[in-house]
C-alpha cells in the first residue's frame, strides 16, 4: 500500500471489538494510551487492546488492522505475518513510541528486524541505549 494512513484503535475486548468500548482512527499514541488507561478494569468485557491500522487513502476499504498491545503484553511474535504493518515506516514508529511510553508492559517475541535496525540507527545517532523491555 503506497499512499497510506496509519491510525490506532482501542478496544475494551480484543477478541470481539463490538463488546464494550471501541475507539477507531486515533491519530496519536498519547491519545490511544489515555483511552486505554481510562477503561475501568471492573467493567471489562474482555481483554483490552490497542491496535494499529494501515489504510490505503485512495481505497479506505483496503486496510489491515492488528492488535499490537493485548492485555498486559506487546505481541511482536506474530507481527512478521502482517507485512503491510511491519513494512510501514509510520506504523513502525508508532509501535516504537507505544513501547517507549509504556515501559512496564512486557514484550512477547523479538523486535522484528526492521524495528531493530531502526533502533540501532537511532541509538548511534542519539548515542543512547534503547532497551527491549520484557
Amino acid at each position: 500500500m503506497n499512499n497510506t494512513k496509519v491510525t490506532l484503535s482501542v478496544n475494551e475486548c480484543s477478541e470481539f471489538h463490538s463488546y464494550g468500548e471501541s475507539h477507531e482512527k486515533i491519530k496519536s499514541v498519547d491519545e490511544a494510551i489515555r483511552i486505554w488507561k481510562s477503561i475501568p478494569p471492573d467493567r471489562l468485557h474482555g481483554i483490552k487492546s490497542i491496535g494499529i491500522c494501515v489504510e490505503d487513502e485512495k481505497n479506505p476499504k483496503d486496510s489491515v488492522e492488528w492488535d499490537i498491545l493485548v492485555g498486559n503484553h506487546f505481541d511482536l511474535e506474530t507481527l512478521e505475518y502482517v507485512p503491510d504493518i511491519l513494512g510501514n515506516k509510520k506504523a513502525q514508529e508508532m509501535i516504537k513510541e507505544l513501547q517507549e511510553k509504556m515501559p512496564d508492559i512486557k514484550v512477547l517475541g523479538d523486535i522484528p528486524v526492521q524495528l531493530r535496525e531502526d533502533n540501532q540507527e537511532q541509538t548511534v545517532q542519539n548515542t543512547r541505549t534503547i532497551r527491549n523491555h520484557r
